[in-house]
């Protein structure tokens, strides 16, 4: 097969989609046998979690990075482009390399009809030992257990945060989902978890004690003390059994940062410990201040105007949510305008009622993808209707937000990343670099 150009091998692998999620690993092992199990040809660090892992995922790539190990990225979803997902060394994957794999295997992906991010996957994993990655920073996509991502043999298995996300697949309660979270704990690859509700904490230690697998609790091991922060982001001292650095600044703003570094250090400290690989003060420094340019990650909690503030976040789950308003905390404005957009196989029901409790404005409106929900099925689930509407497309959506914000208001754009993506394709500002 010759695609006529690289879109038309991208609108090929998210035609994907439509076989749906095959949650097992039996696709992604026939890819990987088909690919000559490039997974096996890099060493890696392997994270799963409802939130966080992109932030973990992107600070500790970064800190690899300046330290000169060649790091691949593999996260999920993306904002702007598709090779967002998949970097070595910061670079996204060519375009070209997208296409020629796609060709390569485009019978064996008609025969065995893998699922987009198996496919993907697949891809990202061939890449980075092509590209004689060192180590390979992995965030799942969906769970953990029989998530396609979960064929590694890591480093390190990481877990950011447990909370009720994707219950179609993972179940609908916390046991269930820590189980699949938990799939990821290999036996004797050393674990490193947040700070975890107790259910959530007690079903992770038994299955690092069942694996014989070392738990790091970053959230009793490691010290992370703020010492300033703003709508760009945070200064902090970290301490952990191997550093202690002070004054160091991170380019991401949200009251949940802290909790993604103590993660962090908690990584760091299995990687200096078991591996010995460890980092100088300048390698930490400079890894985690260039977070977003070494790896490109962004739009958690972004301001990208002001006068009124404008702030970008995608936060599409009730924990992300509950995250959000907390770090909205921290600013001051006078009226809140929430651009809002979700899939309707989400629980946007339960999004919209901790959306509700910030007392601003909701426009609910439909990104310009074929899961997106209507914006009437989200107008069903507000409370007060009197401080609602609905806009048929977001650049409709955020017309009526800037028609009625003043100066001194904000307006939020969070939900789907797909909400986000068309948003940033339609606001202008010199607030956004490519």
């Amino acid at each position: 097969m010759k695609f006529k150009n690289y879109k038309a091998c991208i609108d090929y692998l998210f035609s994907l989609e439509r076989a749906g999620i095959k949650y097992d690993l039996n696709n992604i092992r026939t890819l990987a046998s088909l690919t000559g199990n490039p997974q096996r040809k890099f060493k890696s660090v392997h994270i799963a979690g409802t939130n966080g892992k992109g932030s973990v995922a992107s600070v500790l790539s970064s800190i690899l990075m300046e330290k000169g190990v060649k790091t691949g990225l593999y996260t999920s979803p993306h904002v702007r482009d598709f090779r967002e997902r998949i970097r070595v060394n910061g670079k996204m994957i060519p375009k070209d390399y997208v296409v020629k794999f796609t060709e390569k295997y485009y019978n064996d992906i008609g025969k065995i009809t893998p699922s987009f991010f198996e496919a993907t996957t697949a891809m990202a994993f061939r890449y980075f030992a092509e590209s004689g990655v060192e180590i390979a920073v992995v965030e799942c996509g969906l769970g953990g257990r029989l998530d396609s991502t979960n064929i590694l043999k890591p480093l390190v298995s990481v877990i950011t945060s447990i909370s009720i996300d994707h219950t179609e697949y993972l179940g609908n309660n916390l046991k269930s989902i820590t189980y699949e979270k938990a799939g990821i704990i290999k036996k004797g690859v050393p674990c490193v978890i947040a700070k975890l509700r107790n259910e959530s904490a007690a079903r992770i230690k038994k299955t690092c004690r069942e694996r014989k697998s070392p738990l790091t609790e970053s959230a009793k091991s490691v010290t992370i003390k703020v010492t300033a922060e703003d709508e760009s982001g945070l200064a902090f001292n970290a301490s952990s059994e191997y550093y202690n650095v002070k004054d160091l600044r991170l380019p991401l703003a949200g009251s949940y940062q802290p909790v993604n570094m103590k993660t962090v250090f908690g990584v760091l400290d299995v990687l200096s410990g078991k591996y010995k690989i460890r980092f100088s003060e300048s390698e930490l420094r400079r890894g985690i201040s260039k977070v977003t340019k070494n790896t490109g990650f962004d739009f958690r909690f972004r301001a990208v105007g002001k006068n009124p503030y404008v702030i970008c976040d995608v936060s599409h789950n009730t924990e992300g949510i509950k995250n959000m308003r907390d770090t909205l905390k921290r600013f001051a404005y006078k009226n809140l305008y929430v651009i809002f957009g979700m899939m309707s196989d989400k629980e946007y029901r339960k999004c919209i009622n901790e959306l509700e409790k910030l007392n601003g404005f909701l426009i609910l409106t439909k990104p310009a993808y074929k899961r997106a929900a209507e914006p009437e099925m989200l107008y069903a689930a507000v409370g007060n209707r009197k401080r609602c509407v609905m806009k048929p497309a977001v650049k409709d959506a955020y017309a009526y937000a800037s028609s009625k914000a003043g100066k001194r208001d904000m307006i939020l754009v969070t939900g789907s990343f797909f909400l986000v993506s068309d948003f940033l394709k339609i606001y202008k500002t010199k607030w956004l670099k490519p």
